[in-house]
């Protein structure tokens, strides 16, 4: 009996150790990021600098490896969706995901993947090129007014730039933009330039980047004017109540182990209070917002209630 009870508290300890050892282990190698948009865009902006500060300051023992997925975002995103829930790849994206589920543009929902955290918020600004005859944000939906679906839009139909191009719209009742398929930042700014669009709206990091090269921002879409573009006038000031803000939401694949869920959110909270990432958050006007666990689960839920309502006129407009 003795003998017995020794084998069996001998097993009980291999077994347990092996279980710790299997959560220590995490992650055994390099974690695989899903940026659905072409590099350049704001996410991917987002995530190298992440990148960048969990590497420098090795809170995981194995690197991020960015993995970006052109076209429109949707197949980034299933591409994530339908990986193995190992804990080797995770998804960043934004409500973009909750405009695309409210029209019917994916069959699948923010639901269907595991929360892990939300690192920042930016805010956008509606844009033309330099030469445009558009000098304010109000000749432009004026002239929207004047001339419905005359103006060319370029977008990630129902997607942010589509959902904010709806809600400067939703200030002038009666205009209309003609929306076009266009992608992310970067694709909507070389489309812009080449004089494919006419207008469409940028992040501020976006605006900041690419700005030397022939852009006029006709609002920032917020409550108050960004130090390093504080020529341009938030959309409040014009009498528009036309804010949109977006968080930078990182999620894994359904089934995901929870020490890989909370692993990687607990490397994204250090990586925050890193003077690199404060630093970059402030120059490229992005909120310093991290939610993880509960409290970012209830901002999701709360943040579909706001967004599905709007996304829905994407489907009309």
């Amino acid at each position: 009996m003795y003998r017995r009870l020794s084998w069996i508290f001998l097993i009980a300890i291999i077994v347990t150790g092996f279980s710790l050892n299997a959560f220590a282990a995490w992650p055994e190698k390099p974690i695989k990021i899903i940026v659905p948009f072409k590099p350049g865009g704001t996410t991917d902006q987002t995530v190298r600098m992440f990148q960048k500060a969990i590497a420098d300051h090795k809170l995981l023992p194995h690197k991020l490896t960015v993995i970006n997925i052109g076209g429109h975002y949707s197949v980034g995103c299933r591409k994530a969706l339908e990986a193995k829930p190992d804990g080797y790849t995770f998804l960043v994206i934004h409500k973009a995901l909750m405009g695309a589920q409210a029209t019917g543009l994916i069959d699948f929902k923010y639901t269907d993947f595991e929360p892990v955290a939300e690192t920042s918020k930016f805010n956008l600004i509606s844009v033309v090129r330099e030469d445009s005859k558009w000098k304010t944000l109000d000749d432009l939906l004026k002239d929207a007014k004047a001339h419905p679906d005359s103006i060319i839009f370029g977008c990630n139909l129902g997607a942010l730039n589509h959902m904010a191009g709806v809600t400067l719209l939703n200030t002038e009742p009666g205009a209309s933009f003609r929306f076009v398929q266009i992608g992310g930042g970067t694709a909507n700014f070389t489309a812009l330039v080449g004089k494919q669009t006419q207008t469409t709206v940028l992040s501020a990091a976006e605006f900041i980047n690419f700005r030397v090269k022939g852009l006029r921002g006709l609002a920032y879409m917020a409550k108050e004017r960004h130090p390093m573009i504080s020529d341009v006038p938030t959309t409040i000031e014009m009498g528009r109540n036309a804010i949109f803000g977006v968080g930078s939401w990182w999620f894994a694949p359904k089934g995901t182990p929870r020490e890989a869920v909370e692993g990687l959110a607990n490397a994204l909270e250090k990586a925050m209070k890193t003077d690199y990432v404060k630093e970059q958050l402030e120059k490229k006007a992005f909120a310093p917002s991290f939610l993880k666990g509960e409290a970012f689960e209830k901002e999701l839920d709360e943040e579909w209630e706001r967004t599905r309502p709007v996304a829905l006129q994407t489907k009309k407009k």
